[in-house]
């Protein structure tokens, strides 16, 4: 698990890292999002959209979330997409970042592919010139990968060529007669290898047997629960910081200069806001101001995690030498990492309590002072 989890830190590590660079203006969001056949598009796009395709040429770096991304003419920089589904038909000059429910890859990628996906696939006339580094529930490689592999998945079937050394964790890994490891293959799984897919392997086979304590949340699976929870946590705070982008910035704040007035008034909202609305839903005039309260309340636990992931990544990125970085990328770091840590036993419950007062309190506090503001100006 300490594995996957570094897997899928350096997945939003290297996200917030190509995102650190957008500023609003460069932010294209809403609609599709497509560059035609034949136009050559010159410069970076960065887009949130329902759907983004570039079926004609892309000069320069594609940063994308969307509910589908399609590359079927050519991205010449990195590409960085968090999606439902990413559809990689066209080249890509560089390397591919990829949070997906399905990702595709049926094309030549002249860099490295670092993927969390629930289902992945390089086919076979697929390359990839540098490594794979991916984590989902299913992998299957049966194109060629020249740089290695580090897969941490529930099954993993590879029919392809690795050149390099492979690193595997997984339920099941299966090497299909004809599939080749030029380098060594280090591998946990629930059963080794037979002795005739163990020879597909050029270099050492070197099994390691599962942790016999080992339960579901401690194998790949645990992590694809992970990685829904943290892939609708990503797309939703995309979405908010791109129409919500001042609100944001004020929350983040509030959160900064009133840390400890924040947090209590958080958990006084925390604990009294329930109340008041099952108080108020007793009553035949009240139910439905009592249903909206509750409604309301539960999207602000939710949304409470955002500009603390926000303030997190910021400060994060601010000691790596990036200080007023994006908030895109501040929360394409902050939300992985706030994942990680709620998903601590136990620790990661108090931290969940701890970030959603944190949060809360936030909103009351930029909401007086919001109101304040209004008051003066009138």
């Amino acid at each position: 698990m300490v594995r996957i989890a570094a897997t899928a830190l350096g997945l939003a590590v290297a996200f917030a890292a190509a995102l650190s660079s957008v500023e609003a203006q460069s932010l294209q969001a809403g609609g599709d999002v497509t560059i035609p056949n034949g136009e050559v598009r010159e410069g970076d796009i960065y887009a949130v959209a329902e759907a983004i395709r570039v079926e004609g040429r892309l000069d320069g770096d594609l940063a994308a979330a969307a509910a589908r991304v399609v590359v079927a003419g050519r991205v010449d920089g990195d590409l960085f997409a968090v999606a439902d589904t990413v559809d990689l038909r066209g080249p890509v000059g560089d390397s591919t970042r990829v949070v997906a429910q399905t990702l595709n890859v049926d094309t030549t990628i002249d860099g490295d592919l670092l993927a969390a996906a629930q289902e992945l696939v390089v086919t076979e006339d697929a390359r990839i010139a540098g490594g794979v580094v991916a984590a989902g529930r299913r992998v299957e490689i049966d194109g060629t990968v020249e740089g290695g592999a580090r897969v941490a998945a529930g099954e993993i079937v590879i029919r392809g060529t690795l050149h390099g050394d492979a690193n595997v964790i997984a339920d099941r890994l299966d090497l299909a007669p004809g599939a080749r490891i030029t380098g060594d293959l280090d591998y946990r799984t629930r059963t080794p290898l037979s002795p005739e897919a163990a020879a597909l392997v050029e270099g050492a086979v070197r099994y390691e047997d599962p942790p016999v304590d080992e339960d579901e949340s401690g194998t790949a699976w645990g992590f694809v629960f992970w990685f829904w929870q943290t892939l609708a946590a990503l797309l939703t705070g995309t979405l908010v910081v791109a129409l919500f982008r001042g609100v944001v910035q004020r929350l983040v704040v509030s959160i900064a200069e009133e840390t400890t007035l924040g947090a209590l008034l958080g958990f006084a909202t925390f604990l009294l806001v329930p109340v008041a609305a099952a108080i108020a839903m007793v009553t035949l005039v009240g139910l439905p101001i009592g249903i909206a309260g509750g409604l309301l309340f539960g999207l602000a636990v939710y949304g409470a995690k955002l500009p603390i992931a926000v303030w997190l990544g910021d400060r994060l990125l601010g000691y790596a030498g990036r200080p007023g970085a994006s908030p895109y990328a501040a929360m394409a770091l902050g939300i992985p990492l706030l994942y990680l840590l709620f998903a601590i036993p136990y620790v990661g419950g108090l931290l969940w309590l701890a970030a959603t007062w944190l949060g809360l309190g936030a909103m009351v506090v930029s909401g007086h002072r919001y109101l304040d503001l209004r008051a003066g100006a009138a």
